[in-house]
């Protein structure tokens, strides 16, 4: 089936080089965003919509996407979704409207979930027998998060030779890649793991339906003030019914998608509790992008830059974690490495934020966020599919999913943006009650401004308005970092938690047990 001795290191490589693009379908345009919104001239809520539809495409499809890698033909199957990722990433480019441009995206992610179950059946077949699982969560580990910074790095980076477009080409490069290495390593077009085709379509009809509802909060819930609207409460009891109904549906249903029983085992509670918890805690990457963006004004390339520091955190940790893991190191050594680490992302961070500093100033954080990612993201995936049979595997995944990214990243980043918007107002009433005629700093300041225009040559009232707007904006720059602070002083806290809790209750003092790589372990 695949060429190449076997075995061979050189093999290995390519099958694992051929996964690569389907895993960064999406983050090639993470960076252009301005440039995309500003093309097709859609309103900020519509665009919010654009971004979020084709993600959630993403995670709808992949129990869908798991069963149909498995059913056809592994040559056939890498080179269709080649083929199709780039026909629907080049017609973005020639999309004539918002909408066309989101459903090409999501048409792209739906193709990339198929391509990435389909390009691992050949490494689980061909290296799963002879590989610690460790080693095998850790590789993949390694190649999805650090890739993603590099075609991140890589997508802003042509972006700012030409514009947006660049990013799409460069995608389409990756994907011809893909068809020759296809061409190269899969010699027998068969399918391995073909079974009989069973898919629990009412039950996914279900879950899609709970998605939407949840995609209409994160994109809306912000702008109408959560539970001030009657439509977002509507949408919130709307989840608890299709919660209900779901259940209902299990009683009925031999193999549903996210089996009850699955529940049954301790560690798929706890773990996928874990994985919304550090889910919460690399949630807060926005404050930072949003930081360098709004406040310090880096251009995309120079935030894709400073965010290499991740990769660099990556390269150390995940390394030294999968061996530690393989070497059967107690789990609690890993989990406070890890917590360690993000909690001392967000003390540094804490401290940083202020006007003026330089792009230097977030290396050293940014490393421990990626030491803190590669500490804590493999042990997870391990963790929670201790011990679960293969036939409830598929339930597993999805639980972990569902908790970090659906809950945790997508819906917890929109509540985040309100709690920092709150507090963001709260301390610009604050500041802005302390310019009065009596505090001779604000009103020192405001006379030099003043006296600034007028050397300008404006006006005494245009002057005058000019310096007070000018001592307006200083005081909403001031609120928003003081928001951060306190956004990143209570994460400091929530970091360090867990580890307190280890220690005292002495979990986790065991390695890792037995461990079944079914499904694809991401």
């Amino acid at each position: 089936m695949i060429a190449g001795k076997k075995g061979s290191v050189f093999t290995l490589i390519g099958l694992y080089i051929l996964t690569i693009p389907f895993f960064n379908g999406l983050n090639v345009t993470t960076y252009d965003n301005s440039q995309i919104l500003g093309h097709f001239g859609a309103s900020t809520i519509v665009f919010t919509y654009s971004v979020y539809i084709p993600i959630f495409s993403m995670l709808a499809f992949m129990p869908l996407g798991l069963k149909l890698g498995k059913q056809i033909r592994v040559r056939t199957m890498i080179l269709s979704v080649s083929f199709l990722s780039i026909l629907f990433n080049t017609a973005s480019l020639f999309a004539p409207t918002i909408e066309w441009f989101t459903l090409c995206r999501a048409l792209l992610a739906i193709v990339s979930v198929i391509g990435i179950f389909a390009s691992m059946v050949p490494i689980l077949l061909k290296y799963n027998p002879v590989f610690n699982m460790a080693l095998l969560y850790g590789i993949l580990q390694f190649i999805q998060k650090g890739s993603q910074h590099l075609y991140q790095y890589f997508g802003a980076h042509f972006t700012s030779l030409h514009n947006w477009t660049f990013g799409v080409y460069f995608l389409n490069v990756n994907f011809l890649v893909c068809i020759l290495l296809a061409w190269y390593f899969y010699k027998a077009d068969v399918a391995p793991m073909k079974a009989v085709f069973e898919f629990d379509w009412r039950g996914w009809i279900i879950m899609i339906l709970f998605f939407m509802v949840i995609l209409f909060l994160c994109a809306e819930g912000q702008t109408r003030n959560w539970f001030d609207d009657p439509k977002i409460g509507l949408a919130t009891a709307l989840l608890f019914v299709l919660f209900g109904i779901y259940l209902l549906h299990t009683r009925f249903t031999e193999n549903p998608i996210i089996d009850p029983d699955v529940y049954r085992y301790k560690n798929v509670v706890i773990g996928a509790f874990l994985m919304f918890y550090i889910g919460i805690m690399n949630g807060t990457g926005s404050v930072v992008t949003g930081y360098m963006t709004n406040i310090l004004g880096f251009d995309s390339v120079l935030g894709a830059q400073t965010h290499l520091a991740l990769l660099l955190g990556l390269c150390i940790s995940i390394p030294l974690s999968t061996y530690l893991l393989y070497k059967r190191i107690y789990l609690a050594t890993i989990w406070i490495i890890g917590f360690a680490c993000y909690g001392l992302y967000h003390v540094m961070l804490y401290l940083r934020f202020y006007p003026g500093i330089d792009s230097s100033d977030f290396f050293l954080p940014l490393v421990f966020k990626g030491l803190g990612m590669g500490f804590l993201f493999p042990v997870s995936l391990l963790y929670i599919s201790e011990g679960v049979p293969p036939k409830l595997s598929t339930s597993r995944m999805m639980s972990g999913i569902i908790a970090q990214a659906v809950f945790a990243s997508l819906l917890g980043s929109a509540i985040l943006g309100t709690f920092i918007s709150d507090m963001n107002i709260q301390h610009k009433t604050g500041l802005s009650q302390q310019l009065i005629a009596t505090n001779k700093q604000a009103e020192n300041q405001l006379a030099n401004s003043k006296r600034n225009f007028l050397v300008m040559g404006l006006s005494d009232a245009e002057a005058q308005k000019k310096a007070e707007k000018s001592l307006s904006n200083q005081t909403a720059q001031t609120a928003m970092l003081l928001a951060y602070k306190d956004i990143y002083l209570v994460m400091s806290a929530i970091c360090f938690l867990p580890i307190f809790i280890i220690l005292l209750f002495k979990l986790w003092r065991r390695p890792i047990g037995k461990v079944e790589a079914e499904p694809i372990p991401i």
